[in-house]
């Protein structure tokens, strides 16, 4: 099964950013302190999330979602 992040998710598959695969892999508490989880996201390769599921990578393959 596919996994995608908050931005890969609303991007390619066009759901609600709630709706991502990779949210709830961690705490809002892990993510206050600079702590995310390891994840692979479908479009961005091997990333770092936060409790939202939003990709905190700088170097993942979207280039950290900037334009």
């Amino acid at each position: 099964m596919a996994d995608f992040c908050m931005q890969c998710a609303v991007k390619i598959l066009g759901v609600k950013p709630e709706q991502n695969d990779l949210k709830g892999l961690s705490t809002p508490e892990d993510t206050q302190k600079g702590l995310y989880a390891l994840a692979l996201c479908e479009g961005c390769g091997t990333i770092q999330v936060n409790h939202n599921g939003f990709c905190v990578s700088k170097d993942c393959l979207e280039k950290g979602h900037k334009d």
